[in-house]
């Protein structure tokens, strides 16, 4: 009797087998977490995609709709669609499916697709199936497409056509799709690596920088790039593109530093004294007659030299003259080290861009 009582004490080994049964379960535990934690990582990034596209999309159909033999009836949303899977390539995703509806001037986009799972292949759950669903509004068509209401897009670059550059690879041209380079200098630097812009690449899946590679010797690594246009009517026309700093400095978070020709003296104070770097970053922009061109400052009507968020830089002129040639020119300046500003969708319109 007493032998017995002492085998009913004796736990020696008791813990162990708790322990080893428990093991499995704890690692599938942590795992599935691992495998969520992946799976919303993946969902965040389509829908980062998805929105992007819609909005991209957006902007694609009120540049068609304003064109003088657009088609109120056309079927937009294959072209939705095509923006779409391009925002989606350029992110790196794969094994995406993007499907579009419009349906009372609402653009449905919905997006499909899964995250391979790590630990719950164990049990058989080899993926966490995904589906993101973005909404956003059709532009109306206009009353008038094509007579400048409320304005005409005359030129439009986003660096997407033209060229056969990859997603997440980059290569230098020059006189390329309607713009001039000069000799002797690096010239545009189409360019489709994401991490380069924060991560985000405002409109289709590339960009440009004029701080560019130089491919033969004694060359000058900042480079401009220009065109002119003939003005078709008298009246006022809108400059508009986007700018971002390759290279941001943390000091500088969350601000501005560009100026217009009209800006204050003390917006142009901040400007001159944002100096980190050697403003790297700095890209100027010229408007005027293209006989005699010069880039004089009188001719600079805007000036980045650094921001950390993609920023719309909008530039009016009034009272212009049909029969006129502009040249828009934009060039490269401050320290030359093949790190500069980007830029990206540029737009030439009468009025007011649309």
């Amino acid at each position: 009797m007493a032998l017995f009582r002492s085998f009913l004490k004796d736990a020696r080994g008791s813990t162990a087998l708790i322990f080893g049964l428990a093991v499995p379960a704890l690692i599938l535990a942590v795992g599935g977490g691992i495998d969520l934690s992946r799976a919303a990582a993946q969902r965040q990034r389509i829908a980062s995609a998805v929105e992007l596209g819609c909005q991209q999309a957006t902007h694609e159909i009120r540049y068609r709709q304003n064109q003088a033999n657009a088609n109120p009836q056309e079927d937009y949303a294959p072209v939705v669609t095509q923006i779409t899977n391009g925002k989606v390539t350029g992110s790196g995703l794969t094994d995406v499916s993007v499907s579009t509806s419009i349906v009372n001037n609402v653009i449905t986009i919905n997006a499909t697709g899964n995250s391979a799972n790590v630990f719950g292949g164990v049990l058989g759950f080899e993926n966490v199936s995904l589906a993101v669903t973005r909404n956003c509004d059709k532009p109306p068509f206009p009353t008038t497409p094509g007579t400048g209401t409320p304005g005409t897009v005359l030129m439009v670059e986003s660096f997407e056509t033209n060229h056969n550059v990859a997603s997440n690879s980059w290569t230098v041209l020059n006189n390329w799709n309607g713009w001039s380079t000069q000799s002797g200098k690096g010239g545009i630097e189409i360019n489709g690596i994401p991490q380069l812009s924060g991560n985000e690449i405002r409109f289709g899946n590339f960009f440009a920088e004029l701080d560019s590679h130089c491919y033969t010797s004694n060359c000058k690594t900042n480079s401009a790039m220009w065109r002119d246009i003939t003005l078709p009517a008298d009246g006022d026309y809108q400059l508009r593109y986007w700018y971002i700093s390759r290279v941001r400095n943390p000091a500088y978070a969350g601000k501005t530093y560009c100026a217009y020709k009209s800006s204050s003296n003390a917006v142009w104070n901040d400007l001159n004294n944002a100096t980190w770097e050697g403003q790297t970053n700095r890209i100027e922009v010229f408007f005027a007659k293209a006989n005699n061109f010069s880039t004089a400052a009188a001719n600079m009507v805007d000036v980045c030299v650094h921001t950390d968020q993609w920023t719309e830089r909008t530039i009016s002129f009034k009272g212009l003259k049909a029969g006129d040639k502009y040249r828009i020119y934009f060039q490269a300046r401050g320290r030359e080290d093949t790190y500069g500003g980007l830029i990206d969708y540029i737009r030439f319109c009468t009025k007011t861009c649309p």
